[in-house]
């Protein structure tokens, strides 16, 4: 899909800066102005999402809680931009997380909120203390901000940080990165290779390759505080009820978000949707419908528990958990 957005400017600022800028840090340092103008034109934007509906990768996928609500903007070996859709509790109510503490392994991370409240984050410091006896671990803090005061936020490789939800349906332009250029990192385009990827990553594992090929390790950890410990929590358990999370509530779930977010905006062309609404699934046509006729989508909220013993923590926790740190 992204060769349809090769002659945009923008993608090809983007794209002479992955080359001017060989070093990572450096790359996301030079295309935060460069996000900022993406996220703030809303033609672009639409351009985005038409491009996503004119691709049955996107439109015939099978959406999970896992997966959230986005849209593909561009690819390369080198980078990949995204749009990440995020609602808000149904609550509507702050500093309230909206997963646990994570890092990204050897990733990098730029984010430009350009559509709603935005979130507030934490970012910890990365030389963590971990007791492997009863996996907890002691974190402190190095940032506390919030979107709306950062116009483009950096997280860096295996920098564990934490999302709050957003007390309103918000949008971010997101550049990944890994952390440095590897002639391993063009593997991952390579439509056979991710089929095997768990294997592979197992065989990777055991000969001890892992950050060498700049993949994640073996064991990788979420945490969340319990009184006044952090405890780690293995990702595939605490993802394992997203992830199978499936089926058309779910697929509906997914675009009723991302109709609601056009709606917000109104970044869709009616006359490209009108024109492509035959081509596209059943369950997007209710909020077709609604869309062309200018009625309010109902709005969709994050979920109101995640994956740990007490089922959520907030901000307050976070603060007494690493009070002493």
């Amino acid at each position: 899909m992204q060769s349809l957005l090769n002659k945009n400017p923008y993608i090809k600022s983007l794209l002479q800066l992955n080359e001017q800028f060989p070093d990572r840090r450096s790359f996301h340092q030079a295309a935060e102005t460069l996000l900022m103008e993406m996220g703030k034109d809303k033609a672009f934007i639409g351009e985005v999402i038409q491009r996503n509906f004119a691709d049955e990768g996107y439109t015939k996928q099978k959406w999970s809680l896992y997966n959230i609500p986005f849209f593909f903007v561009y690819e390369t070996k080198d980078f990949n931009l995204k749009i990440h859709l995020f609602p808000a509790l149904a609550s509507k109510e702050p500093e309230i997380a909206a997963s646990c503490i994570h890092h990204h392994n050897n990733y990098m991370l730029s984010s430009f909120a350009f559509h709603g409240s935005g979130y507030e984050s934490f970012l910890f410091h990365k030389n963590y203390e971990w007791n492997e006896e009863d996996k907890s671990a002691k974190f402190s803090i190095r940032k506390n901000f919030h979107q709306r005061d950062v116009p483009v936020s950096f997280v860096d490789a295996w920098e564990p940080h934490l999302v709050f939800n957003p007390t309103a349906l918000s949008a971010t332009l997101i550049l990944w990165t890994p952390d440095k250029k590897r002639k391993s990192d063009t593997l991952r385009q390579i439509p056979a290779l991710k089929l095997i990827k768990k294997p592979l990553r197992a065989v990777i594992n055991a000969f001890g390759l892992a950050n060498n090929m700049g993949i994640a390790a073996k064991k990788t950890y979420q945490f969340y505080p319990n009184g006044n410990k952090i405890i780690g929590i293995e990702e595939n358990e605490f993802f394992e009820p997203t992830r199978s999370a499936v089926g058309l509530a779910v697929d509906i779930y997914s675009i009723q978000t991302v109709f609601k977010f056009i709606e917000e905006g109104a970044y869709l062309d009616k006359a490209f949707l009108i024109k492509k609404r035959a081509t596209l699934p059943g369950y997007y046509q209710p909020f077709i419908d609604s869309y062309l006729a200018g009625n309010t989508i109902e709005e969709t909220f994050a979920k109101a528990e995640i994956n740990i013993p007490q089922k959520h923590f907030n901000k307050a926790d976070i603060l007494a958990a690493t009070a002493n740190v």
